[in-house]
């Protein structure tokens, strides 16, 4: 039959272990391929235990984009010299949020409903090669730059691709978040 406990009061009662498991469903090894020993332990340890989530709750885009560059910072930190690049800490940050957006109990309970116009999609080579195509597609006053690593994404291009990434969800009536989803959701296995 199962206990009358509700969503929210177990997630009221449970919330660093929701926070943890959000984490490692996260981010997982394929996330953090070729990024070197300890990344993902290093960014579970980081998103479930340092990084203050209810921190991000924010009313303009400018606060939030504040509040996440300083957990990106945050989070090369926790990666160190050598996996802690912008790009690698931006994307798992982003991953990490959008899941936590996603999550009912999690939203919920850090009360995120309003965060979602501001959250930028998750890049990776694969959105990135999409948002390239479907910005060529769209014309020359869409010009993004050439894609090469996540560990090489520097924070002018990454902001680039975001501004893109705005107008082109603006364009499909959704937030930018959701071209996640429907850039991957698209590919073909």
């Amino acid at each position: 039959m199962g206990s009358s406990m509700s969503l929210s009061r177990f997630a009221a009662n449970h919330r660093s272990e929701l926070r943890c498991y959000q984490a490692r469903v996260s981010i997982t090894q394929p996330t953090v391929r070729g990024q070197g020993m300890g990344v993902l332990a290093a960014s579970h340890r980081f998103l479930a235990v340092d990084f203050k989530l209810v921190g991000m709750r924010a009313t303009t885009e400018r606060s939030y984009i504040m509040r996440l560059d300083h957990a990106t910072e945050a989070l090369q930190r926790a990666l160190g010299r050598t996996s802690g690049s912008f790009g690698l800490a931006r994307k798992l940050l982003n991953i990490y949020i959008r899941d936590c957006f996603y999550s009912r109990m999690l939203c919920s309970q850090y009360r995120l409903e309003s965060i979602g116009p501001f959250l930028e999609v998750p890049l990776d080579s694969f959105v990135a090669k999409e948002l390239i195509v479907e910005a060529e597609r769209l014309g020359q006053s869409y010009r993004l730059p050439t894609w090469r690593t996540i560990k090489g994404l520097e924070r002018e291009e990454s902001d680039r691709f975001q501004r893109f990434a705005r107008e082109l969800a603006s364009k499909r009536k959704h937030d930018r978040v959701h071209l996640d989803v429907t850039l991957w959701g698209s590919r073909k296995s």
